[in-house]
């Protein structure tokens, strides 16, 4: 029995019907990606602002002569150094979603810079703890030489934070220029 070309028609529009619904919920799902693959990026550039902002405080608490200059220092970076902790726990949050979403854009090179991304966010995230940690210590420290010991190690910690930041910011960026259908592969999941 031979296909009419009605039947032959009929199976085409079936087959578009099918397609269509799965390239919207895909695109739906890439500029969700979009938006929090840039808010990661965004969190991180935060990050690096706070932490670039804190350089001359950091050197004035880890090399100054007069106790009360240095534990002043040291108390405003412990407070803005939480910030960027905080803004740093909310890029991690925000790249575990983008890695999820990056699947759906079926895009090799948005798939590795996401990868990329989530890994230097949960570093810059590991480096601000210990940034914050050291501090907090700096605060409760008595003596000068004990606060300039813990600011050093702050000093050290948050440009590990800065240059993990810095990476991670980059890779969301490429992450979502990379994020584009023109040929409309990835709508109909091939790759």
């Amino acid at each position: 029995m031979k296909p009419t070309q009605k039947t032959k028609l009929i199976l085409k529009s079936a087959w578009l019907l099918f397609l269509v619904p799965i390239g919207i919920q895909a695109q739906s799902q890439c500029e969700i990606f979009k938006s929090e693959i840039s808010n990661v990026e965004t969190h991180m550039n935060q990050v690096t602002q706070i932490v670039d902002s804190l350089r001359t405080k950091a050197e004035t608490a880890a090399f100054g002569a007069q106790l009360k200059i240095v534990r002043s220092n040291a108390k405003r970076i412990e407070i803005l150094i939480g910030k960027a902790l905080s803004s740093a726990d909310e890029a991690v949050t925000r790249v575990g979603d983008s890695q999820y979403y990056s699947e759906s854009c079926a895009l090799d090179d948005v798939i590795s810079y996401t990868i990329d991304a989530e890994s230097n966010t949960i570093d810059a995230r590991d480096f601000l703890d210990e940034a914050y940690n050291n501090a907090k210590k700096a605060n409760t420290a008595r003596t000068l030489g004990d606060i300039q010991y813990y600011m050093r190690k702050y000093q050290t910690a948050s440009k590990m934070a800065k240059n993990s930041a810095e990476d991670a910011a980059y890779a969301a960026a490429i992450a979502h220029a990379s994020c584009t259908h023109t040929d409309d592969l990835a709508i109909h999941g091939e790759r």
